[in-house]
């Protein structure tokens, strides 16, 4: 789902991913399975990798509770495809119940964005200036992070979960 600069990640892109398996004769390892779809669904949702913390819930909900084990384990070829799908609509169903949202910024946005030179300029002037504390005119690289809060979701930036 998309709205303008940001797009909601709600798991729906996943949900008609091609979940085949590489051709090949030997059986895959937990680890290649995992691999595959993470791969899978990064493309998916625009090259970003998943967060952890969604990678493990996932893993959780399909009974996977020792990954290490889970990724040394040599899986047939129905459970390698089984595992692979259980493991993406678990994904995606975790992206249902908490999405992700992103914001794209590609040269249409930003044109958008800069339309207005002169409110811009304020913005960015009001910005800077809360952001300099100490009034040196510059902003150090820790304090990003703060611009980023202030700006707001009115701004195309959504606003920041616990996980990052």
């Amino acid at each position: 789902m998309s709205d303008g600069a940001l797009t909601i990640l709600d798991g729906t892109h996943l949900r008609s991913l091609d979940l085949t398996l590489p051709e090949h004769d030997v059986a895959l390892t937990g680890a290649e399975v995992l691999d595959i779809a993470d791969s899978r669904a990064s493309s998916a949702l625009f090259g970003l990798s998943l967060p952890e913390k969604l990678k493990s819930s996932a893993l959780l909900s399909i009974r996977v509770n020792d990954v290490d084990s889970f990724r040394r384990t040599q899986l047939s070829r129905d459970q390698a495809t089984q595992s692979l799908a259980d493991y993406v609509t678990a994904i995606a169903d975790r992206l249902r119940d908490d999405p992700l949202v992103i914001s794209i910024l590609d040269g249409k946005i930003l044109r958008l964005f800069l339309e207005d030179e002169d409110d811009f300029a304020m913005i960015a002037e009001n910005l800077f200036t809360d952001l300099d504390a100490e009034d040196k005119g510059k902003i150090r690289k820790g304090e990003t992070r703060n611009a980023l809060l202030h700006m707001g979701a009115e701004m195309g930036v959504p606003p920041f979960s616990g996980s990052l």
